[in-house]
This record gives C-alpha cells, sequence and structure tokens, in this order.
C-alpha cells in the first residue's frame, strides 16, 4: 500500500516537473520555429507543457518503482 502511495506522489512530482521543463524548452523552441512575437513561445509553450506532463508522469512513476525495487534488494 506504501508503495502505491509512493509511487502516485513520484508521479505527481514528475508530472509538474515535466510540465515546468516543458513549458520552457516549448516556448523556446516555439519562438525559433514561429517567428511572430508572443505567438511562437505561447503555443511552444502549452504543447511544450502537455508533452512534459506526460513524459514527467511516466519518468516519475518509472523512477519510483524502480528505487522501490532498490530497497526491497537491499533489506533482503
Amino acid at each position: 500500500m506504501a508503495d502505491d502511495e509512493a509511487t502516485d506522489k513520484a508521479a505527481q512530482a514528475g508530472r509538474t516537473a515535466g510540465i515546468f521543463a516543458g513549458m520552457l524548452s516549448g516556448a523556446r523552441l516555439g519562438g525559433a520555429v514561429i517567428p511572430v512575437p508572443w505567438v511562437g513561445p505561447v503555443v511552444g509553450g502549452v504543447v511544450g507543457g502537455v508533452v512534459g506532463s506526460e513524459v514527467g508522469q511516466r519518468l516519475g512513476r518509472a523512477m519510483a518503482n524502480g528505487a522501490v525495487a532498490f530497497a526491497k534488494t537491499m533489506a533482503e
């Protein structure tokens, strides 16, 4: 039960980090691809936030599962 709770918290933390990282990198990339002031960075930030959210959630969950498995092997 505690493993599921830790995994869910890690997934939420990864999602939040992914949103911010995706927004920042997406805004920068969007500004380069769409050279219209404000439009490129905003569109890039929104798309980057959505993609970063999904990637961060998956990576957060995978890292939590790996950490739990590692801790269990060390405890044995």
